[in-house]
């Protein structure tokens, strides 16, 4: 099979969506799909294999695109991704007029980039990571597309706004790399290496630092905690900028490499998921890659109990937490020091890379092009 994979993004990137487009690709590759990922030229041009380590190299196609127009304003980045949209139009419309057969396959990087698929493929297939608006456009582009949703809710969304039937789509929250479940340390061992007391316990939060996730809860559990509240993810100052709440009481250890994740993962005696109602893409749409990585650690999960991490965690899988709770945060790290990580070791092993690919590439031969 053919596979061109479009995605409106700066890749190679250090974000979360650059790390999950890469993963997606290589675990194609592995399963014996032909993958090209086609993205516009907004980053000096670099191999994903070496920037993410990768145990397969990821043909790339760089398009012509106004890069610099990006990060200009809305008006920039519409022109930009305009130019970017002609371009793989232009490219797979030739591939199709030659008689080439393949699949095309993007993400909701935003809100439009991926429409054009639908005016000449009968079925592309399209990640959603969120709710889309109802417009002319999009209205045509749900008509003929395969959706898959990386949870319940933003399906169910999808289903209600364009009338989308259940059998166009597939739910598939993300992954976690299996060499991470096969190489994980001793927590012993992690602290070793990463130079940090063997005698100091501590929960962990690891991720960038952005407001909708609401992140100054861990600034007043910080005050109550059982445990000392360590994050990984960038340093006292951003957190402050971005949060407005002082951080004195918690750990920072700046940024890490994204090979490094797991060693602090390992580190650590609980590792803290968080949510907020206050926002709703944290309340109802978010499906962190971070919980799969952190299930695959072996070690106790606190999560937030908002109804987007509840409707693909089960249950008894992590220590529930009522969101914005600062009181009910730290009962449950108290809680959950000795829990049992059985089940979410068992989530995370059904949920890797691969495994996603393999389902999904499913659900592509069974509504084939």
């Amino acid at each position: 099979m053919k596979l061109y994979y479009i995605a409106n993004a700066r890749m190679p990137a250090e974000k979360a969506y650059a790390i999950q487009i890469a993963k997606m690709c290589e675990a194609f590759v592995e399963a014996g799909v032909d993958v090209t990922l086609v993205v516009p030229r907004r980053a000096t041009p670099g191999a994903l294999r070496e920037y993410y380590g990768l145990r397969t190299g990821v043909p790339l196609l760089y398009l012509p695109a106004l890069g610099s127009l990006y990060r200009r304003g809305r008006v920039g980045f519409l022109l930009s991704s305009l130019v970017f949209m002609l371009g793989y139009v232009l490219y797979l419309g030739v591939k199709r007029l030659r008689g080439e057969r393949f699949v095309a396959y993007s993400v909701d990087m935003d809100t439009f980039s991926f429409v054009p698929l639908a005016l000449f493929l009968p079925r592309p297939f399209v990640e959603m990571h969120g709710p889309k608006p109802s417009t002319l456009l999009t209205r045509f582009f749900f008509r003929r597309a395969r959706i898959i949703a990386t949870n319940t809710l933003i399906a169910d969304s999808i289903a209600k706004t364009f009338g989308t039937k259940s059998d166009r789509l597939q739910v598939e929250p993300n992954g976690v790399d299996a060499s991470v479940l096969e190489t994980i340390v001793s927590k012993e061992a992690a602290r070793e290496k990463l130079g940090l007391p063997a005698d100091a316990p501590f929960a962990l939060y690891a991720g960038r630092f952005y407001g909708w996730k609401e992140l100054g809860i861990l600034s007043e559990a910080s005050r109550i905690s059982p445990l000392p509240i360590a994050v990984v993810g960038g340093t006292q100052g951003e957190f402050e900028r971005v949060t407005g709440a002082s951080a004195e009481r918690l750990q920072f250890f700046g940024e890490c490499a994204p090979q490094d994740v797991p060693l602090w993962l390992a580190a650590a005696d609980v590792l803290l998921v968080l949510g907020s109602t206050r926002n709703e893409s944290s309340s109802r749409y978010t499906t962190p890659m971070k919980v799969y990585e952190y299930f695959a650690a072996r070690r106790p999960v606190v999560a937030a109990a908002t109804p987007a991490l509840q409707s693909f965690i089960p249950t008894d899988a992590v220590t529930w937490y009522e969101p914005d709770n600062a009181g009910s945060l730290c009962a449950a790290i108290a809680q959950a020091q000795h829990a049992d990580t059985a089940r979410a070791l068992a989530e995370a092993r059904a949920h890797t890379w691969q495994h996603r690919a393999e389902r999904i590439l499913t659900f592509i031969h069974a509504h084939g092009n």
